[in-house]
């Protein structure tokens, strides 16, 4: 989706990863949005010719409200296994509250290792699977690994946001980008 986000707005998503990899990189492995803003703010700025308000701001904003892995994959995927598991019909109403919740849940996520827990722990606790958080164990007992992905997703969203929002705005530098 971010490349397709990209390229919507005329740039380059092969550029984009490639100078995007690095950040991408430390985000897989340290499992958190919060210690790769950083890396992630001197790249959008250096690398991709992103005004310095902009990268600071919008890259901020993305760590803390632009948690689609943590906020959106997990905590769903979670209530829907707990829902399988416990034999609990789906319907539109049950998918339209999980979205509420994930979407609600995840507005005070904390981009660090292991807040991918805590939003599927009020997920289920929103749509009345509280006691239910004991069937996650098998999930928990790899989430390290998945949470990787998460988390460089996460990053990517924050600096996708970054390059349209300074492109909307003409502060984007395309030479440097295109470099």
């Amino acid at each position: 989706v971010h490349f397709l986000l990209l390229a919507s707005q005329g740039l380059n998503p092969i550029k984009y990863a490639k100078k995007a990899f690095p950040v991408w990189l430390f985000a897989f492995s340290s499992r958190s949005s919060l210690g790769t803003l950083p890396m992630t703010t001197s790249t959008l700025q250096n690398k991709f010719g992103v005004n310095s308000a902009i990268a600071n701001f919008v890259a901020s904003i993305g760590t803390t409200t632009g948690l689609n892995g943590c906020a959106g994959y997990f905590p769903a995927l979670a209530a829907v296994f707990v829902a399988f598991a416990t034999h609990t019909h789906i319907d539109f109403t049950f998918a339209l509250m999980i979205v509420l919740v994930a979407v609600i849940g995840s507005l005070g996520i904390a981009g660090v290792p292991g807040s991918a827990t805590m939003a599927a722990s009020i997920m289920l606790a929103g749509i009345g699977f509280g006691n239910n958080f004991v069937m996650l164990s098998l999930i928990l007992a790899i989430d390290p690994i998945i949470d990787m992905a998460r988390t460089a997703s996460n990053v990517s969203g924050a600096m996708t946001s970054a390059l349209c929002t300074a492109k909307n705005l003409k502060a984007l530098d395309k030479e440097i980008y295109n470099s």
